[in-house]
């Protein structure tokens, strides 16, 4: 009997064929002092809480079973302080990329919604609006993050065909890559939450990545809350 097409392929790809998928894993950072208290995070530094360090710890210990060839990082201390860890773990060197930062919300990091809006109250009224077109003062807009964030992730995707590679980063800069593999338009973006410490898996090639699981804390156990503000 001849085989069909079908039976010939596997998951779309030829049988014998080398799988040149890339498995990313995406961890957004421990919860910080920030998280807590409600204050946009952006580029600027806030401390882990010690909730965060512990959800750091989880994060390590169940990496640590997990095959990596690379390890790559934010620059951002709340991210590269993981991601040190976890390369440390598996005997590599994180790999830091300011591409991977959250996004930059200018005037309004390190404060609260309220202090937003004594500092840029008219941005914040066109902003209800258009929440994802507009950018705050000398920040950036969500689009202009997303497309930065996908052009490192395939980058990275490009540099390790059939590897696995965990990516340290940001709840905006996950979310953005979710939004763009699945094609979920950005006015949906506040129904979605990345959690501190979570894991997120991409699979496939760089320019055809598959979401394979979502916002992963079954690791965090009793560290897990409820929502705190991203970054």
């Amino acid at each position: 009997m001849t085989a069909s097409n079908e039976d010939r392929t596997i998951w779309g790809r030829p049988m014998g064929e080398v799988d040149t998928n890339t498995t990313l894993l995406l961890v957004r950072h421990g919860e910080t002092t920030w998280n807590v208290e409600g204050r946009v995070q952006g580029h600027r530094h806030s401390n882990l809480t010690d909730r965060g360090w512990d959800q750091t710890r989880r994060t390590v210990h169940r990496l640590a079973n997990v095959k990596l060839d690379a390890v790559y990082s934010s620059d951002l201390q709340r991210a590269h302080e993981a991601a040190e860890l976890i390369a440390a773990s598996h005997q590599l060197k994180a790999k830091l990329l300011p591409a991977l930062r959250e996004r930059n919300f200018g005037v309004l990091e390190g404060k609260t919604l309220n202090e937003s809006a004594r500092t840029a109250g008219s941005w914040l009224i066109q902003w209800q609006a258009d929440r994802l077109l507009k950018s705050p003062p000398d920040g950036e807009s969500q689009p202009d993050m997303s497309e930065r964030v996908m052009e490192a992730l395939r980058k990275i995707a490009a540099a390790h065909p059939g590897k696995s590679v965990a990516v340290i980063t940001h709840g905006g800069p996950i979310k953005s890559a979710i939004y763009d593999i699945l094609r979920i338009p950005l006015s949906l973006w506040d129904l979605t939450f990345i959690g501190n410490g979570s894991i997120t898996t991409l699979r496939g090639i760089p320019d055809v990545m598959r979401v394979a699981c979502f916002s992963d804390t079954c690791h965090l156990e009793a560290t897990s809350t409820g929502d705190t503000m991203e970054g």
